[in-house]
């Protein structure tokens, strides 16, 4: 009886995001926009649902100055960059490799007269973060969220490859001013962060050890969703330099950010990591 009422329940949770899907494709073929309502104030967005209202790592983000450098790490169509952007002087820099993504995320970005890369806005880079500089096949899903380098990622959930892509992945460590001279090659230098939000379904460890030294230089705020696929990416993180991080899994994960003296607040699947004070 069990395992029937599981295979309902996933035959369910698939048509429903099945679903979902197909009326975000709608709504931004029609240009149909709404408001959203958020901790970090209201915007408008093509989407048709508004998952991060609430959401406590965005709360934590809207309480930086007006002025800070914000980078979104998995920016996806914008939830968390729109928001924190508006009315304010914030920089936010939106990475997101997703092609279709950075499509949405420009236009709700342009719905809400944000936009370009000089002074306060939103800065899209078109690109993914990691812990080795390389150009890596994307597989663009048909459920967008599920969308990874990694096809089976890219199929969770019942998805499909929608098609593929040539994405460029750099170590934050050689685009942050300050960090490095020169931005890797086509993506470009972003100013020191005051923060730096991470969704990249399970990639997290990954990113974050690509940005070692940014986080040791500039100490900015973390906000990192943390997906059950970070377990197998993290358990090869390194604690300390150079030992390797017992266990696996957020353990790890939490462990590595230990070593590097960040608390870790948990909101569920949000972490909220600060620098303790030296």
């Amino acid at each position: 009886m069990s395992r029937a009422l599981s295979s309902l329940r996933a035959r369910v949770e698939r048509l429903g995001f099945r679903t979902l899907y197909r009326l975000a494709d709608l709504t931004y073929a029609l240009g149909v926009a709404t408001p959203k309502r958020t901790v970090a104030g209201t915007y408008w967005s093509h989407e048709p649902t508004n998952p991060h209202g609430d959401d406590a790592g965005l709360a934590a983000l809207d309480r930086l100055p007006t002025d800070a450098v914000v980078l979104d790490v998995g920016a996806h169509v914008g939830e968390h960059a729109i928001p924190l952007a508006l009315g304010t002087d914030r920089r936010v820099v939106a990475f997101e490799p997703n092609g279709e993504s950075a499509d949405r995320l420009a236009r709700n970005a342009d719905r809400n007269g944000l936009g370009g890369r000089d002074g306060a806005g939103i800065d899209l880079r078109r690109a993914g973060l990691g812990d080795a500089n390389a150009t890596l096949t994307f597989y663009r899903s048909t459920f967008s969220k599920c969308s990874a380098f990694d096809r089976e990622s890219a199929t969770r959930w019942g998805a499909s490859v929608a098609g593929t892509e040539s994405v460029p992945v750099r170590r934050l460590d050689d685009l942050v001013e300050g960090v490095v001279d020169e931005g890797a090659d086509g993506v470009g230098t972003v100013p020191p962060p005051d923060a730096i939000k991470v969704d990249v379904e399970g990639n997290e460890a990954a990113v974050l050890r690509g940005a070692t030294a940014t986080l040791a230089t500039h100490r900015p705020l973390l906000v990192v969703e943390v997906h059950e696929a970070a377990e197998a990416a993290a358990g090869d993180a390194k604690a300390g330099g150079e030992a390797a991080a017992t266990g696996s899994g957020p353990a790890a994960l939490r462990e590595w950010l230990a070593a590097r003296d960040y608390a870790v607040e948990e909101a569920e699947d949000v972490w909220i990591c600060r620098p303790e004070e030296a």
